[in-house]
């Protein structure tokens, strides 16, 4: 991953809005280490969950793996702008990439590694083809002048 810039907003195929909210701060005033990992929860649920909800109750992602960068201060009141890459499709797997921003400013970049899984069978499964598909359009392509991510079959 590291040929992708996760401070530049061109990177990134999808975009979410989330409020600061005041519960959001630490003691000193600025937005909890805490929260970060809250908002990047929220804007891979709100791109992904509701089309993989379409398959059954029995089907979600689960977590394995995060990375968090921070970068800069978040401040209430106000919104942050999180942008959303795949890095990697693996046949029960993929890699997302996420990039923080208020106003201008990056305050942060993460990464996490989610497994597609069935909660009635406890274990991970492949996804359907529509869902891989959203994923797939997700993944950095090469005409950004940025190493191209490959799908794995």
């Amino acid at each position: 991953m590291s040929d992708v810039d996760l401070t530049s907003r061109a990177v990134f195929r999808a975009w979410n809005s989330v409020s600061v909210r005041y519960n959001d701060l630490d003691p000193l005033g600025h937005v909890n280490n805490t929260a970060m990992a809250i908002f990047l929860e929220q804007a891979r649920c709100e791109l992904i969950t509701p089309e993989l909800k379409t398959f059954g109750r029995h089907l979600d992602m689960v977590l394995a793996s995060t990375k968090l960068d921070y970068l800069h201060e978040l401040k209430y009141p106000g919104t942050i702008e999180i942008g959303t890459i795949a890095t990697r499709i693996g046949s029960k797997s993929f890699e997302l990439a996420h990039g923080v921003f208020q106003g201008s400013t990056c305050a942060g970049t993460g990464s996490v590694v989610m497994v597609f899984f069935d909660l009635d069978k406890r274990a991970s499964v492949a996804p359907p083809a529509e869902i891989r598909a959203l994923v797939a359009g997700l993944l950095v392509a090469p005409r950004d002048g940025i190493a191209a991510y490959q799908a794995k079959p």
